[in-house]
């Protein structure tokens, strides 16, 4: 019996892929170089150490992981606003006060929610 991982280990890259991989590693790399060299120079090192790389690394993650929340805070205040405009000219036709206000609030918390991932 073969080991999946030996199995897809031995799996040959197309040449494009493989050009592809590269390109994407060496963007990779000269991030995380140039933000570890950032790091060294604003605590005044004469080299970059370990400590700046492992930082640096955490740095990149950590923006990858905002830009999640960003995303998904601005989906979410859309899809509020998007309730709003809906409901609120259909309660509007009919006159239900109280379901006109509930609209009003959802829009104005989309909205928020909307500026706040425009702002993270």
């Amino acid at each position: 019996m073969t080991n999946p991982q030996t199995e897809a280990l031995r799996k040959q890259l197309h040449p494009n892929a493989m050009a592809l991989a590269k390109k994407r590693i060496n963007e990779f790399a000269t991030s995380l170089l140039l933000q570890a060299k950032t790091l060294a120079y604003e605590e005044q090192d004469d080299v970059v150490l370990s400590n700046h790389i492992e930082e640096a690394l955490d740095i990149i993650k950590r923006e990858q992981k905002q830009k999640w929340v960003k995303e998904l805070v601005s989906v979410l205040g859309g899809a509020l606003f998007g309730a709003f405009v809906q409901g609120f000219i259909t309660e509007l036709s009919t006159g239900n006060t109280l379901l006109i206000v509930i609209y009003t609030i959802l829009g104005f918390i989309g909205m928020l929610l909307v500026f706040l991932g425009l702002r993270l």
